[in-house]
C-alpha cells in the first residue's frame, strides 16, 4: 500500500474531528431508535417500568442485542463514575462513530489506495450529506449497515487464502448474524452476498461452509439472548414478520409505490453532485463480481417491494454509495471521458454546472456544521437543558400546554433521559391553560410554563414565547425559530420554551 500523502492524512484528521463532534451531539433520527433500544435497556437497568414500554416489547418483535450493548456501556460508564445519562448516550454514539469512521475509510483506502483521486473519494465519503450523522447513530439501520460492511470485508479476506482465512471466515459468519439481528431487513442484502458466493466462490465450498456454520451459531446465540431478555423462548425474526407483514402493522403507517426510494435516494447527499454519484452507483449495482454491489442491489429491491417505506430504511446504502460509484467510474473509460468533457465544457453550460455544484457543496457545509454542533432531536436536547438547569428550584409547578416535554405526541415518555426530575400539569385546552396562568398571576404565585412554539403560533399564544427569556434547547435555533415565525409564519417543529410566569 502506498504511503498516505499529507493531504490524505489531513483530510482524515479533519474528518475524524467532525465525526467526533457530530457523534457527541447525535441523539437520534427517529423515535424508534430511542424507545425500542434505550428504553428497553433502561427497563433491564431497573429505571423504566415494564408498563411504560412500547407495544414492540409486549409482542417481542425487537431484537435485544442493541439494548444489551447500551446496558453494558451504561454499566461500564457507571463504574468509571460517569452517571449523567446524556453523557452515556454520547459515549455510545462516540463508539459507533469511531467504528463507522474506520470501516468506511478503510474500504475506500483499501480499494483505491493507488488512485490519484483517492482524496476526492475521502472528501465525499466523510463530508457528504448525512454521512457523519448516520455513522454516529446507534440505530438499527446504522448498526446493520456497518456490520454488513464489516462482514463483506471479512468475507473478502477469508477467500484471500491467507493463513488466518479460517478464523476470518468464522468471524464473518458471526458478523453476518449480528448484521441480521441488528436489523432484520438486512436479510435482503444477505441474499445478495449468498448469490455472490454461489457465482464467484462456489469452488471454495469449505470456506462457505465455515461461514454458514458460524452464521448459524451466531443466530443461535442471539436467539438465546432475546429469550433471556424477554423471559421466555422467542424467535424475534418470526415475531417481527408476523406482526408487521401478516398482521399488517407496518402498512398501517402508510405505503408508497415501488419506485419511491429511487426518487428520494439521490436527495440524501449533496444535491446535483449526488445525481451523478447515484447514477454511477445504480449503473454498478448489477456487477455480479462485486459483493458490495449485489448486496445493495438486493437490499434496494427488497425494500422497494415492501409497501411501507421510510427514508431511514435505506440509510445503510449511503455507507456504500461512494465506493460503488467510484468502482463504476474506474472500470469505464467511457464514463471517465464523459465526466472530463462535462467538467471542462466551456461557455454558459460549463459555468452553470460548476456554480450548481459549488452551491450544493456550500449548502452541504452548512448542514455539516449544524449536525456537528446541534442534535437533530431538539426536544430531547430541551430535556437535557431542563435536567441541567439551575434556574428551576426544587418541586416547581410547571404548567404545560397540550403535552409534557418529557412525552412525545403519541404519549411515550423519555423515561431514561428525563430521570423524572420534574412534575408537570398538562392542560389540553387553550382556555384552561390561560386560566391557570391568570389565576397564578392574580395569586402572586411563581409558576413555570412550557409549550412548543408551533402550538403558541397556531393557537394565539405567541405572546407567551416571543421575546421571552427562559430555557430552550438551543439559543441559536430558538432565535431562528422566532425570526421565521414572526416574519414569515414558518414553523420549525418541536421547539420548546420553559419560562417563568
Amino acid at each position: 500500500m502506498q504511503n498516505l500523502t499529507p493531504r490524505i492524512i489531513g483530510i482524515l484528521i479533519l474528518a475524524f474531528i467532525v465525526q467526533m463532534l457530530t457523534a457527541w451531539h447525535t441523539l437520534f433520527f427517529h423515535s424508534d431508535e430511542y424507545f425500542q433500544i434505550v428504553e428497553f435497556a433502561s427497563y433491564k437497568l431497573g429505571f423504566t417500568p415494564k408498563a411504560m414500554l412500547p407495544w414492540e416489547f409486549r409482542d417481542q418483535i425487537r431484537p435485544t442485542i442493541q439494548p444489551y450493548i447500551f446496558q453494558w456501556v451504561y454499566q461500564a460508564c457507571a463504574s468509571l463514575g460517569i452517571h449523567d445519562r446524556f453523557h452515556v448516550f454520547s459515549v455510545v454514539h462516540l463508539l459507533v462513530g469511531v467504528l463507522g469512521f474506520v470501516l468506511t475509510n478503510y474500504l475506500l483506502i483499501k480499494k483505491f489506495r493507488t488512485e490519484k483521486y483517492l482524496y476526492l473519494l475521502l472528501l465525499m465519503g466523510n463530508f457528504m450529506g448525512l454521512i457523519p450523522f448516520l455513522r454516529s447513530s446507534f440505530s438499527s439501520e446504522t448498526m446493520g449497515g456497518l456490520f454488513l460492511l464489516l462482514s463483506i470485508l471479512l468475507i473478502e479476506h477469508a477467500f484471500s487464502k491467507s493463513k488466518s482465512s479460517f478464523y476470518t471466515a468464522f468471524a464473518s459468519g458471526l458478523t453476518l448474524a449480528l448484521c441480521f439481528f441488528f436489523r432484520f431487513q438486512m436479510a435482503f442484502a444477505l441474499i445478495g452476498i449468498l448469490l455472490w458466493l454461489v457465482i464467484n466462490q462456489l469452488r471454495q465450498w469449505k470456506t462457505i461452509t465455515v461461514i454458514g456454520l458460524s452464521f448459524a451459531i451466531g443466530v443461535g446465540l442471539l436467539v438465546w439472548l432475546d429469550s433471556h431478555f424477554y423471559g421466555n423462548f422467542c424467535f424475534t425474526p418470526y415475531n417481527y414478520y408476523y406482526a408487521n407483514i401478516v398482521l399488517g402493522k407496518a402498512a398501517a403507517f402508510g405505503t408508497f409505490p415501488w419506485w419511491y426510494y429511487l426518487a428520494v435516494l439521490p436527495a440524501f447527499p449533496v444535491p446535483l453532485l449526488s445525481l451523478f454519484l447515484f447514477g454511477l452507483c445504480f449503473k454498478n449495482l448489477f456487477n455480479i463480481k462485486n459483493p458490495y454491489s449485489l448486496a445493495m442491489l438486493f437490499f434496494l429491491i427488497g425494500h422497494s417491494l415492501v409497501g411501507h417505506k421510510e427514508e431511514r430504511f435505506v440509510f445503510p446504502m449511503l455507507f456504500f454509495v461512494v465506493y460503488i460509484a467510484a468502482d463504476a467510474y474506474r472500470d469505464s473509460t467511457a464514463v471517465q471521458d464523459w465526466f472530463a468533457k462535462l467538467w471542462n465544457k466551456q461557455g454558459f453550460g460549463g459555468y452553470a454546472l460548476k456554480m450548481g455544484i459549488g452551491f450544493s457543496v456550500a449548502l452541504n457545509l452548512i448542514f455539516l456544521v449544524l449536525f456537528a454542533f446541534e442534535p437533530y432531536k431538539q426536544p430531547v436536547k430541551f430535556i437535557h437543558a431542563l435536567n441541567s438547569s439551575e434556574q428551576i428550584g426544587e418541586h416547581p409547578t410547571i404548567y404545560c400546554y397540550k403535552q409534557s416535554p418529557y412525552n412525545t405526541e403519541s404519549e411515550l415518555e423519555y423515561h431514561f433521559l428525563c430521570e423524572n426530575k420534574y412534575q408537570f400539569i398538562v392542560f389540553n385546552s387553550r382556555y384552561e391553560f390561560s386560566k391557570a396562568l391568570i389565576k397564578a398571576h392574580q395569586a402572586h404565585e411563581s409558576v413555570y410554563y412550557a409549550l412548543k412554539y408551533e402550538d403558541a403560533l397556531n393557537d394565539g399564544l405567541l405572546f407567551l414565547v416571543e421575546h421571552k427569556k427562559g430555557i430552550v434547547s438551543s439559543e441559536f435555533i430558538w432565535s431562528v425559530t422566532n425570526w421565521l415565525g414572526h416574519h414569515y409564519g414558518v414553523i420549525i417543529p418541536d421547539m420548546w420554551l420553559l419560562a417563568k410566569q
